[in-house]
């Protein structure tokens, strides 16, 4: 039995490492457009300006909605943070509870890859503490003014976003 059991194992052990040896590598291509870099195989835009990476407090919000209806939030009001690495990006939102003496905790979350080529963000949500997020498109003009994070646009074509962050890390 145990020279099955070796047998067994060394064919497993085998068979894993010619499997990874057969996987294929990432490739990686100027794209001439914009300033960008592409992971070939993938959707993925790998932007050359690195200012917008960072943990970022959302400190102002302004939504109007399809009818015009307009929302205006806060620091005060809304607890929100995006985090944006070179690819992907996690957006937090807190509120006070007040069930557990006002503490903030995660009510929200989403996240995915993005693409930023020449000022233009869009994300792609890949998983959300909500219905709904395979079907969000969202699609801002992204600029750094005054060391501040600004992000116009729309979600879902039609509720217009305009937020301000600070960056935090």
């Amino acid at each position: 039995m145990k020279p099955q059991l070796i047998l067994s194992t060394l064919l497993c052990v085998l068979i894993s490492v010619s499997t990874f040896a057969q996987s294929p590598k990432k490739k990686t291509v100027t794209v001439n457009k914009g300033s960008a870099k592409a992971i070939v195989g993938q959707e993925h835009i790998v932007p050359k300006n690195t200012d917008h990476i960072g943990t970022w407090k959302l400190i102002s919000q302004k939504v109007t909605n399809e009818n015009g209806q307009m929302f205006m939030g806060d620091s005060t009001m809304v607890f929100q943070r995006k985090i944006l690495t070179p690819t992907t990006f996690v957006v937090i939102i807190e509120k006070k509870i007040p069930d557990y003496d006002n503490k903030k905790l995660a009510t929200s979350v989403a996240g995915g890859h993005y693409t930023l080529v020449d000022g233009k963000y869009e994300e792609l949500t890949e998983y959300a503490a909500f219905k709904g997020f395979e079907t969000m498109k969202v699609k801002y003009k992204l600029t750094i003014e005054d060391g501040k994070l600004h992000t116009v646009g729309t979600l879902n074509g039609s509720t217009i976003y305009d937020e301000l962050y600070v960056r935090e890390d």
